[in-house]
């Protein structure tokens, strides 16, 4: 049953969790954003992925969907010997940060028994890469167990360009509901914001349970001599995790960090990070793929149903097997040529933002998409499309 406040009854302390019902939990919610790690004039405020930077380090300056390079990640090792990875400059600061946070225990300055004051790396980097290929596996069994076997479109495929056209009848289907691009899975909502590398979780902690933000974090009488530390360092803080440190690039502390590495806040991006985009297609086209010569293996052969003219002017239905064949990425360049891949990305993005464009509005820009690949290139037809995929916004 939900429990209502009012002035006469005013929340003091947020208790939400995943386990409450929908109305108390969001009186509690609001009561964190609001109040949670409350700060004075001269705080700086914390991040909010919940409420505002969702998509902070997975954004670059102009919009575009981006991921780290792997050749500039660091490591940094817990006191288990468990190793985890930051972007290099990333790992300078929070390394400093913890042996400053242990000077002052052992200089009294803090309680050595306070709960914020071990910040040992807990969790950090993960692969987008790697994340990616986790759901493209999930989206492969999707398909071959529920989608293929609906309305009988198993025993449609015969071929590679069969197996497209059935996915792309999913695409079209799961409209805003699924993705199925690396750009779209980076910025799905339920993907980690640790695959920027400019964020480390100095202590295990649930994200839905308020409660142990207050009592355990910010109520903790180190809390503000670790907020005050992070800053010096360069971090923000995250107002829904305070375990999570998020490296502030803009702050002088932290661009001092990337002083030695040769890059600045203005250049990070373009130095330390791909823009997804750019792969896109070619990542989707190397998992369909895959996918398609995994279908052929596990199911080599399909039934072929066709009718038959016998005597008398009856007709009666007969069945062969068909052998299904894999294919190789050569084949599957020489059948199906860049413009092909162009308006199929383009209408994939559109339909994974549940974006519908009429045939005519879509054929319009399909040609204006495949003019940039006839007079530029293929990177400029990209570019382009992803310029106008920026241009929606999504509620």
């Amino acid at each position: 049953m939900a429990i209502f406040f009012d002035s006469e009854n005013p929340i003091s302390i947020s208790l939400a969790n995943n386990k409450l019902g929908p109305a108390t939990t969001f009186q509690f919610r609001k009561h964190w954003k609001e109040n949670g790690m409350n700060s004075d004039i001269t705080d700086v405020k914390p991040i909010d992925f919940w409420y505002g930077n969702m998509f902070f380090g997975r954004l670059g300056p102009t919009g575009d969907v981006v991921y780290p390079s792997e050749t500039n990640l660091k490591q940094v090792t817990s006191d288990e010997g468990n190793t985890h990875w930051l972007l290099d400059f990333v790992a300078d600061a929070y390394l400093d940060l913890q042996t400053h946070m242990k000077r002052a225990v052992s200089r009294g300055r803090v309680r050595a028994d306070g709960f914020v004051t071990n910040i040992a790396p807990a969790r950090s980097w993960i692969s987008a890469s790697k994340d990616y290929h986790s759901y493209m596996q999930s989206m492969f069994d999707h398909l071959v167990t529920y989608w293929f076997q609906k309305e009988g479109r198993n025993h449609r495929i015969f071929t590679f360009a069969d197996f497209i056209r059935e996915f792309l009848e999913l695409v079209d289907d799961a409209s805003g509901t699924m993705h199925f691009t690396k750009s779209a899975h980076i910025m799905s909502r339920y993907f980690s914001p640790l695959s920027s590398g400019l964020i480390i979780e100095v202590a295990p902690g649930k994200h839905s349970e308020d409660i142990h933000k207050e009592r355990q974090w910010v109520r903790d009488p180190n809390f503000s001599f670790y907020r005050n530390a992070a800053r010096n360092h360069g971090f923000y803080i995250d107002k829904n995790a305070p375990w999570r440190l998020v490296a502030d690039i803009a702050s002088p502390p932290m661009q001092k960090y990337m002083e030695p590495y040769g890059i600045t806040h203005k250049t990070l991006f373009e130095t330390y990070y791909y823009s997804c985009h750019k792969y896109d297609i070619e990542t989707l086209k190397i998992y369909l793929i895959e996918m398609y010569n995994a279908y052929v293996t596990a199911y080599p052969q399909v039934k072929q149903m066709r009718t038959k003219m016998k005597g008398a002017g009856g007709i009666k239905t007969v069945s062969r097997l068909v052998n299904r064949s894999t294919i190789t990425i050569e084949e599957v360049n020489g059948k199906f040529p860049p413009e092909y891949w162009l308006r199929s990305y383009y209408y994939i993005r559109l339909r994974e933002m549940g974006v519908y464009h009429n045939p005519v509005e879509f054929n319009k820009e399909v040609k204006k998409i495949h003019r940039m690949y006839k007079y530029f290139d293929f990177d400029t037809a990209l570019d382009y499309i992803n310029s106008e995929i920026k241009k929606i916004k999504v509620p």
